[in-house]
């Protein structure tokens, strides 16, 4: 096949005209380029796109593994008149060349259908025609820097109307109930969309580290799979899916639909913590409760955990003891003494509680 003739619908805008078709993956990744930004001779040459993310095509082909999987916006490309062959109110008869495209927005998309033949997908196109380079990349950046943010804490809220029982919908679930339980060291101070509270933690930094505790973030997909390609009635086993507990050590929790001791063993490390600390706990004159001290008491209570269970012994007595070092810092744990925010002041405060700890 030496041209292609696609269906097309034409969309006046002030740009231009925009063609919008469906074209096969196979076929967009023969008829495409990318234009990155290079160093020729030492010098910065002006492309479009930023260098492609290995890692994020090897999520979005997780993603294509799925039985839902989906991409329901375009990918967007410029094509030039070289390679126009016809054109009508309802077509455009394209060359079929590995040139004739250069792709605007969706080079992750496209890379993840690479090696990754799926006869049953088809993918949206929007191609503009003799856009000058500077018009293509003043799309690219408008589309990856204009449009409004969606909160993470909503996208993980999300979840909980999924029908499979996933890592992420379990530790929400551990959160809120943390929020919620009267005896809960967190009582209403978990930020949850809709019920009205300020908090003092978002729902999204709260569960984060507790996630990174259960599965690696790359296999969300390769997981949601594994749940949503068996019946409804039944749990996978997840026999091909190992982590070391080393790692991972809420996984095998996971694996038993053990949500409840999960949040008992975390129930007791923070009440440890609440006693101990009770200047900064909840303070917000603290870091203690916000992102950046959370972050660090959950780094220790990892290396806690396997001390715990490596001893049998994971009850508040036994995070009491350990963490009783940590009242020389009570009433300490604020920007001043560890920096405002970020990776360094949550290193800072970690390393430091880790040298008070018996």
């Amino acid at each position: 096949m030496k041209n292609i003739t696609l269906d097309i619908i034409k969309v006046k805008q002030p740009v231009g005209t925009i063609y919008v078709g469906k074209i096969s993956p196979n076929l967009l990744l023969r008829m495409s380029t990318v234009d990155r930004r290079r160093i020729v001779e030492d010098d910065e040459v002006l492309g479009i796109q930023r260098d492609l993310r290995p890692e994020k095509v090897t999520q979005i082909k997780n993603y294509l593994s799925t039985i839902d999987a989906t991409f329901p916006n375009s990918i967007i490309v410029n094509t030039t008149g070289n390679y126009v062959i016809n054109e009508s109110e309802t077509q455009l008869n394209l060359e079929i060349n590995e040139s004739t495209f250069t792709i605007i927005d969706g080079q992750h998309r496209v890379e993840g259908f690479r090696e990754n033949i799926l006869d049953n997908f088809e993918l949206i196109v929007a191609i503009f025609k003799d856009l000058r380079i500077d018009q293509q990349a003043n799309i690219f950046s408008t589309i990856n820097s204009q449009q409004t943010k969606v909160d993470p804490s909503h996208n993980l809220s999300l979840e909980l109307d999924s029908k499979v029982y996933s890592p992420v919908k379990m530790i929400i679930e551990v959160a809120q109930s943390f929020n919620f339980d009267k005896e809960s060291p967190w009582l209403n101070s978990i930020r949850l969309l809709g019920n009205g509270n300020k908090g003092i933690i978002s729902l999204s930094a709260f569960v984060k580290p507790i996630l990174n505790l259960v599965y690696p973030e790359n296999d969300y997909y390769l997981i949601k799979n594994e749940l949503t390609k068996i019946e409804n009635t039944k749990f996978p086993t997840f026999e091909n899916i190992n982590y070391k507990i080393e790692k991972y050590p809420f996984w095998e929790f996971y694996k038993r639909k053990d949500q409840k001791s999960i949040f008992k063993i975390l129930f007791n490390y923070f009440k440890a913590l609440k006693v101990i600390l009770e200047k900064d706990w909840l303070n917000s004159e603290s870091l203690l409760n916000k992102t950046t001290g959370y972050n660090a008491i959950m780094k220790l209570f990892k290396d806690l955990f396997l001390d715990g269970l490596v001893s049998g012994d994971l009850s508040y007595d036994f995070f009491f003891k350990k963490l009783i070092g940590l009242k020389e810092l009570n009433g300490t744990i604020t920007s001043e003494n560890f920096g405002t925010s970020g990776l360094k002041a949550s290193n800072d405060l970690y390393i430091k509680m880790k040298k008070n700890i018996n």
